[in-house]
């Protein structure tokens, strides 16, 4: 299946209309309020609930714990702050990319689910089948723009988009998640040089 396959199931996913849409907009603003405050361990359903002024059961019905709302709500602002590029250029695309990545480490809502993912031992099946429904959808819109570098030829057939993009992005995970330092523009700009040499040199 390809990358275009795989980000139309995924946009099947059911998006809430009318008052549910008014519900979910609610306890998605409580959620990066709370988020913003204090971190994930601040974070709690009853006050996320009271925040948005509903019922904490219809919060518990939709989302049974804090790391599936923060879940629900990374892929969604990651879908919105993380857009796929489109500069003509494969160098062009992947800085773009990478620094729209780079902004989004650096907010609340990642951390909270970087963290979700590391401090959740008491569900780890949970915990891994939410980090791969994160990565699959991101691998999976991010694919596009190795599939259409390749048919401009600037990377060669059968280049793997997964590879190639864990390549360009974990010096960006090592600093934001380990070391807490930031990149350059200038910085991020020569990973994307790097990564493209080293998967288009023979």
């Amino acid at each position: 299946m390809s990358s275009t396959e795989q980000v139309e199931n995924e946009g099947k996913r059911k998006r809430p209309g009318g008052r549910s849409a008014g519900v979910v907009s609610a306890v998605y603003a409580a959620t990066l309020e709370i988020l913003e405050e204090g971190g994930y361990e601040r974070l709690e359903l009853p006050e996320v609930a009271a925040r948005a002024g509903v019922n904490k059961t219809t919060v518990y019905r939709r989302w049974p714990t804090k790391a599936e709302l923060v879940l629900d709500i990374s892929l969604l602002r990651m879908e919105q702050e993380v857009p796929l590029p489109d500069t003509g250029t494969l160098h062009g695309d992947l800085s773009s990319l990478l620094i729209a990545v780079h902004a989004a480490l650096a907010s609340p809502l990642i951390a909270g689910l970087i963290q979700a993912a590391i401090t959740q031992n008491r569900d780890v099946e949970m915990i891994k089948r939410m980090r791969a429904e994160f990565w699959a959808t991101r691998f999976a819109v991010s694919g596009q723009l190795v599939e259409r570098a390749v048919e401009r030829g600037e990377l060669p057939p059968g280049t793997s988009p997964r590879q190639f993009l864990e390549l360009a992005s974990s010096p960006l995970f090592f600093r934001g998640v380990i070391t807490g330092e930031v990149f350059s523009q200038a910085e991020i700009t020569e990973i994307a040089r790097r990564t493209i040499l080293a998967f288009s040199s023979p």
